[in-house]
């Protein structure tokens, strides 16, 4: 596989004009021309974070303007961002593992390694979600009671509401066992697309499948739901994956609504 330094975009969702959104490969090209390995969670130092933060949002053409980014918790807590006086350092202490708003040039982001990013977009009422969907976060039905606060905060619709399921980890390679499979009894129904049997009591779980059903039981329309078709797991040149590698990076998936 042919390493990439470019930015992902989940197909057909970059075809609203008033939205911007994008998540991080692994490696990027710094100033000397070399290749670098993101690091968004400032392992080295504090600066090399910020620094690979505006480096990224550079290449989607955003300048000092890096995402509002909560503290993931692998919840269903939702932040809702509409007070504009609240600071970057106030939202990131926030446990919560989805964000909205309906403030224009906010971007708004989570972090992964495996987990689904799912962002939501009302091109009606312009207002966005970013969703990090793990299993826990699935299991609860993260994606669903979004749409749901959605509904109730901002008055939208499902029917109207687009989604866009980003980077990670693949029905092909996610492999749980029966004990973790029975956490989600009566929640899906456990045949394909949703689960594959291995044998020898392990399962491949779907979360792409699973969460893409949750929009739908909220009201989103099927043809509505967009997703990336890269697994996390099966890029290893490409994407970090903590299911593949342990102690790894994170790609940063983020939306931001532009002034109308």
């Amino acid at each position: 596989m042919k390493l990439s330094v470019d930015v992902v975009e989940i197909n057909r969702f970059d075809k609203f004009p008033k939205l911007i959104h994008a998540s991080s490969p692994r490696y990027f090209k710094n100033t000397s021309d070399e290749i670098e390995q993101y690091d968004f969670a400032g392992r080295n130092s504090s600066e090399k974070k910020a620094e690979h933060m505006i480096r990224f949002m550079e290449t989607v053409r955003i300048k000092n303007n890096p995402p509002f980014l909560i503290n993931q918790i692998h919840s269903d807590k939702i932040f809702i961002l509409k007070d504009e006086s609240l600071t970057r350092e106030h939202v990131s202490k926030i446990n919560a593992d989805a964000i909205m708003t309906h403030l224009s040039d906010t971007p708004i982001g989570i972090f992964t390694a495996d987990c689904i990013p799912v962002l939501l977009y009302d091109p009606r009422l312009h207002v966005a979600a970013a969703i990090h969907a793990g299993r826990e976060g699935t299991l609860q039905g993260i994606v669903n009671k979004t749409i749901m606060e959605m509904k109730q905060e901002y008055g939208c619709q499902p029917k109207d509401l687009v989604a866009g399921l980003g980077l990670g980890i693949g029905g092909c390679c996610y492999e749980v066992d029966e004990n973790c499979l029975n956490s989600f009894e009566n929640k899906i129904p456990f045949e394909s697309p949703f689960v594959k049997a291995k044998g020898n009591g392990k399962f491949l779980l779907d979360l792409f499948a699973v969460n893409a059903q949750q929009a739908i039981d909220a009201g989103l329309l099927p043809e509505n739901i967009l997703r990336n078709e890269e697994c996390t797991f099966c890029s290893p040149m490409n994407y970090f994956s903590y299911r593949r590698e342990g102690q790894t990076g994170r790609i940063l998936t983020f939306i931001m609504l532009q002034s109308r």
